[in-house]
Protein backbone atom coordinates (compact mmCIF):
# COMPACT_ATOMS: atom_id res chain seq x y z
CA UNK A 1 0.00 0.00 0.00
CA UNK A 2 3.11 2.53 0.79
CA UNK A 3 4.25 1.83 -2.76
CA UNK A 4 0.93 2.67 -4.50
CA UNK A 5 0.61 5.67 -2.48
CA UNK A 6 3.84 6.80 -3.47
CA UNK A 7 3.57 5.81 -6.95
CA UNK A 8 -0.35 6.83 -7.78
CA UNK A 9 -0.42 9.92 -5.41
CA UNK A 10 2.95 10.43 -4.24
CA UNK A 11 2.12 10.28 -0.59
CA UNK A 12 3.75 8.81 2.32
CA UNK A 13 1.78 6.87 4.72
CA UNK A 14 3.98 8.64 7.13
CA UNK A 15 1.97 11.66 7.81
CA UNK A 16 -0.93 8.93 8.99
CA UNK A 17 0.63 8.43 12.24
CA UNK A 18 1.67 12.30 13.09
CA UNK A 19 -1.82 13.08 12.42
CA UNK A 20 -1.22 15.41 9.58
CA UNK A 21 -4.02 13.34 7.04
CA UNK A 22 -6.55 11.35 8.52
CA UNK A 23 -7.37 7.80 8.19
CA UNK A 24 -10.10 8.37 6.74
CA UNK A 25 -8.62 10.01 3.87
CA UNK A 26 -6.04 7.29 3.43
CA UNK A 27 -8.92 4.70 3.30
CA UNK A 28 -10.62 6.98 0.28
CA UNK A 29 -7.18 7.08 -1.50
CA UNK A 30 -7.01 3.57 -1.13
CA UNK A 31 -10.21 2.34 -2.34
CA UNK A 32 -9.42 4.82 -5.54
CA UNK A 33 -6.11 3.23 -6.14
CA UNK A 34 -6.56 2.36 -10.02
CA UNK A 35 -7.47 -1.44 -10.91
CA UNK A 36 -3.91 -3.66 -11.55
CA UNK A 37 -2.35 -1.70 -8.57
CA UNK A 38 0.33 -3.28 -6.40
CA UNK A 39 -2.06 -3.37 -3.45
CA UNK A 40 -4.91 -5.11 -5.11
CA UNK A 41 -2.53 -7.34 -6.16
CA UNK A 42 -1.66 -8.37 -2.80
CA UNK A 43 -4.91 -8.57 -1.56
CA UNK A 44 -5.59 -11.16 -4.84
CA UNK A 45 -8.74 -8.64 -5.47
CA UNK A 46 -10.46 -8.92 -8.59
CA UNK A 47 -9.51 -5.37 -9.42
CA UNK A 48 -5.83 -6.94 -9.23
CA UNK A 49 -6.13 -6.70 -13.66
CA UNK A 50 -7.01 -3.95 -15.45
CA UNK A 51 -10.02 -4.18 -17.77
CA UNK A 52 -7.94 -4.79 -20.73
CA UNK A 53 -6.23 -7.97 -18.95
CA UNK A 54 -10.06 -9.37 -17.82
CA UNK A 55 -11.02 -8.93 -21.74
CA UNK A 56 -7.59 -10.02 -23.18
CA UNK A 57 -8.12 -13.38 -20.55
CA UNK A 58 -11.96 -13.58 -21.60
CA UNK A 59 -10.34 -13.80 -25.26
CA UNK A 60 -7.84 -16.56 -24.68
CA UNK A 61 -11.07 -18.41 -22.73
CA UNK A 62 -13.03 -18.01 -25.80
CA UNK A 63 -10.34 -19.27 -28.61
CA UNK A 64 -9.23 -21.89 -26.78
CA UNK A 65 -13.10 -23.38 -25.74
CA UNK A 66 -13.49 -22.47 -29.82
CA UNK A 67 -10.52 -24.91 -31.04
CA UNK A 68 -11.34 -27.57 -28.48
CA UNK A 69 -15.06 -27.91 -30.22
CA UNK A 70 -13.85 -27.56 -33.63
CA UNK A 71 -11.62 -30.77 -32.95
CA UNK A 72 -12.02 -34.24 -33.54
CA UNK A 73 -14.07 -35.65 -30.27
CA UNK A 74 -12.65 -38.69 -30.18
CA UNK A 75 -8.69 -36.66 -30.19
CA UNK A 76 -9.65 -33.41 -28.55
CA UNK A 77 -8.94 -34.83 -24.82
CA UNK A 78 -10.92 -33.30 -21.91
CA UNK A 79 -12.80 -29.70 -21.95
CA UNK A 80 -10.40 -26.38 -21.30
CA UNK A 81 -10.64 -24.76 -17.66
CA UNK A 82 -10.55 -21.00 -17.72
CA UNK A 83 -7.50 -19.11 -16.86
CA UNK A 84 -7.78 -18.35 -13.47
CA UNK A 85 -8.74 -14.67 -12.91
CA UNK A 86 -7.05 -12.73 -9.31
CA UNK A 87 -9.70 -13.21 -6.11
CA UNK A 88 -11.35 -16.10 -8.22
CA UNK A 89 -8.71 -19.00 -6.68
CA UNK A 90 -11.77 -22.05 -5.64
CA UNK A 91 -9.75 -24.59 -7.34
CA UNK A 92 -8.05 -26.75 -4.59
CA UNK A 93 -3.99 -27.84 -5.57
CA UNK A 94 -3.06 -31.16 -6.53
CA UNK A 95 -2.10 -32.64 -3.45
CA UNK A 96 -5.60 -32.19 -2.11
CA UNK A 97 -5.40 -29.27 0.24
CA UNK A 98 -7.67 -26.16 -0.18
CA UNK A 99 -6.19 -23.18 -2.23
CA UNK A 100 -8.86 -21.22 -1.75
CA UNK A 101 -8.09 -17.90 0.90
CA UNK A 102 -10.05 -17.72 4.19
CA UNK A 103 -12.53 -14.99 3.77
CA UNK A 104 -15.36 -14.09 5.81
CA UNK A 105 -18.84 -12.55 4.48
CA UNK A 106 -20.45 -9.62 6.24
CA UNK A 107 -24.04 -9.93 6.03
CA UNK A 108 -26.31 -7.02 6.89
CA UNK A 109 -28.58 -6.82 9.47
CA UNK A 110 -31.56 -4.78 10.04
CA UNK A 111 -31.61 -2.72 13.12
CA UNK A 112 -33.10 0.10 15.02
CA UNK A 113 -31.19 3.15 16.33
CA UNK A 114 -30.79 1.90 19.91
CA UNK A 115 -29.31 -1.54 18.94
CA UNK A 116 -26.95 -0.12 16.54
CA UNK A 117 -25.91 2.18 19.63
CA UNK A 118 -25.68 -0.76 22.13
CA UNK A 119 -23.76 -2.38 19.11
CA UNK A 120 -21.14 0.50 18.74
CA UNK A 121 -20.81 1.02 22.74
CA UNK A 122 -18.82 -2.59 22.91
CA UNK A 123 -15.52 -3.39 22.99
CA UNK A 124 -13.56 -3.84 19.74
CA UNK A 125 -10.14 -5.66 19.35
CA UNK A 126 -8.40 -6.20 16.54
CA UNK A 127 -5.94 -9.17 16.67
CA UNK A 128 -4.25 -8.33 13.06
CA UNK A 129 -3.28 -4.65 14.44
CA UNK A 130 0.33 -4.15 13.12
CA UNK A 131 2.14 -0.83 14.80
CA UNK A 132 3.38 1.88 13.03
CA UNK A 133 6.61 1.52 13.73
CA UNK A 134 6.29 -2.41 12.30
CA UNK A 135 5.58 -1.40 8.98
CA UNK A 136 8.33 -1.70 6.31
CA UNK A 137 8.71 -0.05 3.33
Amino acid sequence: MRADMRRVYGLSLDPLWSGTIGATEYADLFMGLPDGSLTWIALDSTRAWTLDQHLLAGLVDRMTMWMWSAADPKKRGPRPEPLPRPGNQHADKDDGTDSRRATRTIKPVGMSVEELDRFMSQRFEDTGTVRPDRISE
